[in-house]
């Protein structure tokens, strides 16, 4: 029995290598890269023409926002680190772990609810003619390519 190289078994039909360039490579996993989503109202402001007064009250939701968001951040972070530690430890105790998931649980729940309502409050924020065009685009980000 002969056993190929690696090397022989990436070459093509015509002779050449098929060689992966540096920069085709995604280092970040498929589910760790940021994206943006249709509930994720601040990512469709920019195109809205605000007025000053509107820029100014969006960022005050912000700040206020990200003041509110972290705190809920680090509990998860906090939790989930517990969760692995429990989870890779000599003395698991599956009681526990049900609770540190309830605590998540409470967690993301709050974070949601938190998220739609300051998404609700920055719609608030916008005229009519620009909620409407709000809701346009986040559902032509939805749709899917023609052809």
């Amino acid at each position: 029995m002969i056993i190929l190289p690696v090397v022989a078994i990436a070459i093509t039909m015509n002779g050449e290598a098929n060689h992966i360039k540096h920069h085709e490579v995604s280092l970040v996993h498929p589910n760790m890269q940021h994206k943006p989503k249709p509930d994720d109202v601040g990512f469709f402001l920019h195109d809205l023409n605000l007025t000053p007064a509107q820029n100014s009250k969006v960022l005050m939701l912000l700040e206020k926002e990200r003041d509110l968001m972290e705190e809920d951040r680090e509990k998860a972070r906090q939790v989930r680190r517990r969760i692995q530690e429990m989870a890779l430890s000599d003395d698991f105790d599956k009681h526990k772990l049900e609770k540190l998931i309830d605590q998540s649980l409470v967690i993301h729940k709050r974070y949601a609810l938190t998220k739609a309502q300051f998404s609700h409050e920055l719609f608030e924020v916008l005229t009519e003619q620009q909620r409407q065009a709000l809701k346009l685009k986040m559902l032509s980000f939805n749709a899917p390519f023609p052809g």
